[in-house]
């Protein structure tokens, strides 16, 4: 890009007007000492840039940036009259070369051409600056959604265990038979949990294949009390871990259902999720809870770019979830 900059302005620097076209008007060699000349600019300015590690007082970038451009052009003013000097004592010219107007128009020029080549330099660091900070900064929210979503399935992984361990509690007293089939259903399900504890997703498959599992362990408690119809038409995509399950038990917690009049919950797996059951509410609720449903709400907060959208209408209480891509 440098070299071709140079060479139209070498080409726009011959053509005057009224001038004729000619071979010579296209000849690069103006473009390659230019090319050169630039070369050197890059180098002064990467080691402008780099003494500016020794300067942590300048800590805001735009003094940065004007410091080091500063120092790089006053050394390479330097360099390129050094060079002239030694070169017109090298070969006796001077009286010709170092006359006042010449020197003043040289140094306009060497001025002229840092400021041109070295902002295309200062802009490609600038860049590449920016870039390097974009990752990092990218890397860094990562690492911070990384830590959010795993502290919240550390509070949910202990819910799953509790709540259940006081289902198991009720039922060693009701019917010590069935509290034992519970307790080794319970024990594989839970290994599912504490497998799935360092992932933040997995598949809507594994996801659905673990619900059916955690409902039976509710009719094993409840019977018939709570009914789970499921429907899939061509999902595409993951869930967090214990989406579902956290959803079954949040209908069975706030929802009183009997053989007679059962909640019936449904799943349905399209291009979302959408869990929906009927709400019979207890006349005097014992969980106020909540914190379940809040704790899904900031995993996909994090996780996906859709929210988890709730609602409660004719009876209803529907929670739709986006699929994670």
């Amino acid at each position: 890009m440098i070299f071709l900059f140079a060479y139209l302005d070498s080409i726009r620097s011959r053509v005057a007007p009224g001038q004729r076209i000619n071979w010579y008007i296209l000849t690069p060699e103006s473009a390659i000492v230019s090319m050169a000349q630039a070369l050197v600019i890059f180098l002064i300015l990467r080691v402008s840039f780099q003494w500016l590690q020794s300067y942590p007082q300048l800590s805001i970038p735009w003094m940065k940036t004007v410091f080091s451009f500063g120092k790089g052009l006053l050394l390479f003013i330097v360099l390129s009259n050094v060079l002239s000097i030694s070169l017109a004592l090298l070969f006796g010219t001077w009286e010709r070369n170092f006359l006042a107007g010449i020197q003043i128009s040289n140094n306009i020029s060497t001025i002229l051409d840092f400021i041109i080549y070295g902002g295309f330099y200062v802009a490609l660091l600038l860049y590449q600056q920016f870039k390097s900070q974009q990752l990092q900064l990218a890397a860094y929210n990562t690492a911070l959604a990384e830590a959010k979503v795993t502290h919240l399935k550390q509070q949910l992984n202990p819910h799953f265990l509790f709540n259940n361990l006081n289902i198991l509690d009720q039922l060693i007293e009701e019917d010590p038979k069935t509290a034992s089939t519970f307790l080794q259903n319970f024990s594989e399900l839970y290994r599912y949990a504490l497998e799935t504890s360092e992932k933040h997703l997995v598949g809507w498959q594994e996801e659905l294949d673990f619900a059916k599992s955690y409902f039976n362990l509710i009719r094993e408690k409840y019977g018939d009390a709570y009914q789970l119809e499921i429907s899939v038409t061509n999902p595409k995509g993951k869930l967090p871990p214990l989406t579902l399950q956290l959803l079954l038990e949040n209908a069975v917690f706030h929802n009183f259902g009997t053989s007679e009049t059962p909640v019936t919950i449904k799943i349905q797996l399209g291009e979302k999720v959408i869990v929906s059951n009927t709400l019979l509410p207890f006349k005097r609720p014992k969980h106020h809870g909540g914190k379940g449903l809040e704790n899904l709400r900031q995993q996909f907060r994090i996780l996906g770019n859709e929210p988890v959208s709730i609602d409660q209408s004719d009876g209803l209480f529907t929670v739709g979830i986006p699929l994670i891509p």
